[in-house]
């Protein structure tokens, strides 16, 4: 009896692994193919949460009509159907077009992919919990439910840990679709108990009267979960937007997301329900606090508060749902019901938040609620103190909206223009200065500064920042301009921003901008005049750079330029899936043999300087760096590695004397490729771990 118990544990154990191996494993192997967006992440997590409900739905309804032999027949043909979707490799003849709602190109992609394999490890749990407890009715299935979600932990933290820095995109998929067929092993051994059990031991008991007594708190199922889901989502995206788009910190919050699950049913005494719910308020409120981390430290410390109260949410939502848990019978329902929530989540925050709000209000809000309805039931658990507890916490929470509302208040007069979509927010900001030769308008993505335009007409046209005359990239056009003799330029640069550069070009030059996201593009030429004044000749390339370039080379299209400028920063991070060696393969086929290839990077989060040396030597190129010029009055600068294989160049005196020699140390490089990168690589070199 107990090694049956084993056998039905360890294979809903497996179930929980596999199933959030390969959210992570499926996400980063597509993320280059949808820019590196963080709601890439996002949409991902919606399909996967739709997945769960949809075998949620199918365990719930075939558990009614047909009996547990019926049912262990019927899925082991499901099963094997399923396995003929394996591998879950996602085909290159899947990449998206150009154009087209990024988010049903990802939810179409992976339900090709994994959707059969992934709901029928959803369906493991409601079905083997009903089954044991058929087999053995003493068995506890909350404590199977805090299995699975110990297993879906475990696979969490394989991934970062194990299998992307041992295992490639591909051999990865290879590995869990081979995990899947050790579970169709697993899964069929329970199968065989259920069949070989005498019949008398499989009919259903009558229900218990108390079943139908707590039929209503369905409502309570859904949403509570609805909340988690909703908080777990929305804390994601407000982290990556200020860092990286990296599984890394997508593992963390999906891993305290199921930590707050394996508490609240493995053993829900750990909640103490009024201090849990005045440390959130506490936290909560201080998260609310408008803060955009820019050195290495702060940016630690908002993610670890972020999860924090996440981690505070997660558990109170779910223990409040754990307590209202019906008898195993009604199980199917109840897990049916807490997908149904948990896709509820997902759904608003996805989808339904991008269209009502502009910017990432789901994140207050959603705390809001969480805190309300933590306040009635704080309330209602105790007597004069719990009812205390629950006021002194709404009051410190409201004391964190408050300055919430109030920093929005403050700074509602200079934004000109906000606009959201797949890519993220991205803002149009009045600068005003005490000169008003100064003052400029500004574009923002995530935070960080994507150009601007100053307002008074002499120097409309003067690009500024990183894109200025003196800094790397207007040092590298004069540099190959004078390599040229003056002859007229092609220029590629990935990332638009408000379209600054367009400032450098001269009669007969051709410009070609690379830019995903719609809302940049509509900003620039509608706030900025950039685009329409520049002497040169634009184009204006939707999509993906690295994509675009790849599509014009399948195509036999070579550019041949003279400046290839990779400008394609959002929030603090770089652009991982345009810093790896097949995407530098790309940019050389477009680059003319003594052409300058330039990197926009920041300095004050990562240490680029190692990858850039690697990418230099993989590629035979020299590698040089230009800082922002001294005296910079912008709030975000940042420096450019400059590429070439072009000797000369570096003795330019345009070139030569903007030059900074301190990052010129040979000890160290470090090299990416699709297969293999990490952000931590480029943490470790200044020392943070």
């Amino acid at each position: 009896m107990k090694a049956m118990r084993v056998i039905f544990g360890a294979t809903m154990m497996l179930a929980g692994f596999l199933l959030f191996l390969v959210q992570p494993m499926l996400a980063k192997f597509i993320l280059p193919w949808f820019g590196g967006s963080a709601t890439t992440w996002t949409v991902c997590m919606l399909f996967f949460q739709l997945a769960l409900l949809a075998g949620y739905a199918y365990a719930h309804a075939i558990t009614a009509p047909l009996s547990p032999r019926a049912q262990a027949v019927l899925q082991l043909a499901v099963l094997c159907a399923a396995a003929l979707a394996l591998p879950v490799t996602p085909s290159d003849a899947l990449k998206p077009p150009p154009s087209g709602d990024p988010r049903q190109q990802i939810l179409l992609l992976l339900a090709v992919c994994a959707g059969a394999p992934y709901a029928v490890l959803a369906a493991t749990s409601p079905l083997l919990q009903r089954w044991l407890h058929f087999l053995q009715p003493e068995a506890k299935p909350s404590r199977y439910f805090a299995l699975s979600n110990l297993g879906s932990f475990a696979g969490l933290l394989a991934y970062p840990f194990v299998f992307e820095p041992l295992l490639p995109g591909a051999a990865q998929t290879r590995a869990w679709s081979a995990g899947f067929a050790l579970y169709g092993l697993m899964f069929g051994v329970c199968a065989m108990a259920v069949l070989r059990a005498p019949k008398q031991m499989m009919a259903p008991a009558a229900p218990a009267p108390e079943v139908a007594a707590r039929g209503g708190r369905a409502a309570g199922w859904i949403i509570w979960s609805a909340l988690g889901s909703a908080l777990l989502l929305a804390v994601t995206c407000r982290i990556t937007q200020w860092s990286a788009v990296v599984p890394f910190l997508w593992v963390l919050p999906l891993g305290l997301y199921l930590l707050t699950l394996a508490v609240a049913f493995g053993n829900p005494r750990l909640y103490a329900r009024r201090w849990t719910f005045a440390l959130f308020c506490a936290l909560a409120a201080a998260a609310l606090v408008p803060a955009q981390p820019a050195l290495p430290g702060a940016l630690q410390a908002q993610i670890g508060l972020q999860c924090a109260v996440l981690f505070l949410g997660c558990l109170i939502c779910h223990c409040e749902m754990a307590a209202l848990q019906p008898p195993p019978l009604k199980l199917p329902a109840f897990y049916l019901a807490t997908a149904a929530g948990g896709a509820l989540g997902g759904l608003l925050v996805t989808l339904a938040a991008p269209a009502a709000f502009s910017d990432y209000w789901e994140h207050p809000l959603v705390l809001t609620v969480i805190a309300a309805l933590g306040a009635l039931a704080v309330a209602r658990a105790g007597g004069g103190r719990a009812r205390l507890t629950a006021l002194a916490g709404l009051a410190v929470f409201a004391a964190g909206l408050a300055l919430l509302i109030s920093d929005l208040a403050d700074n509602s007069g200079a934004v000109v223009a906000r606009a959201r979509n797949f890519y993220g927010v991205v803002e149009v900001l009045k600068a005003a200065r005490d000169d008003p030769r100064e003052a400029s308008l500004v574009l923002r993505q995530a935070g960080i500064d994507q150009g601007l335009q100053y307002t008074s007409p002499a120097r409309r046209m003067e690009p500024a920042c990183a894109y200025s005359f003196a800094g790397g990239a207007g040092r590298a056009m004069a540099g190959r301009r004078a390599r040229t003799g003056g002859g007229p330029l092609r220029i590629g640069i990935i990332g638009l921003g408000a379209g600054m550069m367009a400032a450098h070009g001269a009669a007969g030059d051709t410009l070609r901008f690379y830019e995903i996201n719609p809302a940049v593009t509509e900003m620039a030429r509608r706030h900025f005049t950039f685009l329409a004044q520049s002497r040169a000749a634009v184009e204006i390339v939707p999509g993906d750079g690295r994509l675009a370039l790849e599509r014009e080379a399948s195509a036999g299209e070579k550019n041949d330029f003279d400046v290839l400028l990779i400008d394609a920063f959002r929030g603090a991070a770089p652009p991982m899936h345009l810093m790896t060696r097949e995407a530098f393969a790309i940019y050389l086929e477009h680059l003319a043999p003594a052409g300058v290839l330039g990197v926009n990077f920041d300095l004050g989060t990562f240490e680029m300087a190692p990858l850039h040396r690697g990418l230099a030597a993989e590629f035979g190129l020299g590698v040089r760096w230009v800082e922002t010029p001294p005296g910079d009055t912008c709030e975000n600068p940042a420096g450019w590695a400059l590429y070439s294989r072009d000797a000369a160049f570096w003795s330019d005196p345009a070139v030569a004397a903007a030059l900074s020699p301190w990052r010129d140390n040979k000890a160290v490089t470090l090299l990416w490729s699709d297969a293999d990168s990490s952000l931590l690589s480029i943490l470790r070199w200044r020392g943070l771990y």
